[in-house]
C-alpha cells in the first residue's frame, strides 16, 4: 500500500474497525455509508478499499471482534460457575443481555444480517478474510453435549434451539408497547429457568 508505512496502515486499519463499529451500532449497516466510515477517520473513500473489500467485509470484521469479546467474557463466567444447571443459566443469561443491549449484536443475529452477508462471500473469500473462526454457539453447543448431566447429545439442535431462542427478544418491543419491559423481563426469566430444568439435569 504505496504512501502508508507499517504503522500506519496498522493503525489506519484499526481506525476504521472502531469507526465501523461505533456507525453500524448507531445507524445499522444499511444506511451507514463508506464515506461515513472515512470520514471518521480521515482518508478518503478509495483508501478505504486498500483495507476492506467492501462495507459487508469490515461489518463482518467488526462483529467477528465483538463475538471474541463476548466469548472472552464469557471464559470468565464459566469458572466460576459450580455446575452444569449454573453454567447453562449463566449463559442464557449472557445471550439474552447481548441481544437487549447491545444493537450490533441484536441487528447481526435477530435481524440475521450476519449470516445475509456470508452467503454473499464465497468460501474463499471467508476463509480468506476469517481464518479459523469458530461458530461461537456451535463452540458453546459441544461444551455442553459433552457433559453427562446434558439432556441433548446433538450440538446441532442446541444450536438450532439458541438461535430460535434469540428470536423471542423481538418480542421485548411488543411488551414495551402492549405492557411494560419489566413484564417482559419477568417472561423471560421463568423462560430461561425453565430451559435449564428442562436441559439439564441434576448432578
Amino acid at each position: 500500500m504505496k504512501g502508508f508505512s507499517d504503522e500506519e496502515r496498522t493503525q489506519i486499519r484499526a481506525d476504521l474497525i472502531v469507526a465501523g463499529r461505533d456507525l453500524f451500532t448507531t445507524m445499522g449497516l444499511e444506511r451507514t455509508r463508506v464515506k461515513d466510515i472515512t470520514d471518521e477517520v480521515g482518508i478518503g473513500t478509495s483508501t478505504f478499499y486498500q483495507f476492506f473489500d467492501s462495507k459487508g467485509t469490515l461489518y463482518l470484521t467488526v462483529l467477528n471482534d465483538e463475538v471474541d469479546r463476548i466469548a472472552r467474557e464469557y471464559e470468565g463466567v464459566l469458572e466460576d460457575a459450580p455446575d452444569l444447571r449454573t453454567e447453562v443459566h449463566h449463559g442464557l443469561d449472557a445471550l439474552f443481555e447481548e441481544l437487549e443491549t447491545n444493537p450490533l449484536f441484536y441487528r447481526a443475529v435477530v435481524e440475521n444480517e450476519h449470516q445475509q452477508l456470508l452467503r454473499h462471500l464465497s468460501p474463499e473469500q471467508q476463509r480468506e478474510n476469517f481464518p479459523g473462526r469458530a461458530d461461537s454457539l456451535m463452540t458453546l453447543a459441544e461444551r455442553w453435549t459433552r457433559r453427562s448431566n446434558f439432556r441433548l447429545d446433538d450440538p446441532e439442535a442446541v444450536v438450532d434451539l439458541l438461535r430460535m431462542l434469540s428470536q423471542t427478544v423481538r418480542m421485548r418491543e411488543q411488551f414495551e408497547t402492549l405492557s411494560s419491559v419489566e413484564e417482559y423481563e419477568n417472561a423471560r426469566d421463568v423462560l430461561i429457568d425453565t430451559l435449564v430444568f428442562g436441559l439439564v439435569e441434576s448432578e
